[in-house]
């Protein structure tokens, strides 16, 4: 029977310990976009904040104070960001301090960096909507037959939007129409609600002007 030197013996089991030591173990870490609109908030502010969290989170001088109409009630509003391309509106339950409840969180810039993880944004298309919600019709309020003219999203549908994001709504608008017939127009004008499958889309470019999560 043959012996292994005691040196070569030695070294092997250095070699060994030394490549057993070096082993690393590779984590998965999940990188945490601070922009992303999901149910819980939109970028640094979250539906369960109160004013003062908001001034934890912000800065009181980056808060302002005003008035908007949410559901045809006038509702006291604070803006994070005021102005600028990360501006943030703010809706709160109260009408007076000390504001303890958000209702709702929007924002309304094509230019800010907030969207969803699979890619709804302020500027998106309805195509756009269509396709990440699988091609389920969106329900809307009807352009034509709104106060404003907006088309308030009232329903996915079952879609993968609802699916995904069960808090998210939005404000639709049109772009541009290219030659919307009249007989079409007079069809649908006294409608309450369209679907994004009726053919008057084919004429109308329509783009997402606001999102918004709320309770």
């Amino acid at each position: 029977m043959k012996k292994i030197p005691f040196v070569a013996l030695f070294v092997s089991i250095t070699l060994l310990l030394s490549c057993q030591s070096g082993t690393k173990t590779e984590e998965t870490v999940e990188v945490v976009d601070p922009n992303e609109i999901t149910c819980e908030g939109i970028g640094p502010v979250k539906l369960t904040h109160t004013y003062e969290d908001l001034v934890q989170a912000v800065g009181a001088e980056r808060l302002s104070q005003g008035m908007a109409t949410l559901d045809g009630a006038d509702v006291h509003v604070t803006r994070v960001f005021e102005g600028e391309a990360e501006e943030i509106i703010v809706y709160w339950a109260e009408k007076a301090e000390p504001y303890q409840t958000i209702t709702k969180i929007a924002v309304a810039n094509a230019f800010g960096p907030y969207q969803t993880a699979d890619g709804i944004r302020v500027g998106s298309t309805l195509d756009d909507l269509r396709q990440v919600n699988n091609f389920m019709p969106i329900t809307m309020v009807n352009f034509y037959n709104s106060p404003d003219g907006f088309g308030k999203i009232l329903s996915f549908n079952g879609g993968d939007i609802e699916l995904n994001h069960p808090c998210l709504g939005g404000i639709l608008d049109i772009v541009k129409q290219r030659g919307v017939d009249v007989a079409i127009l007079d069809e649908i004008k006294p409608e309450p609600e369209l679907l994004s499958s009726h053919r008057i889309f084919s004429v109308l470019d329509v783009e997402v002007v606001e999102l918004s999560i709320s309770k």
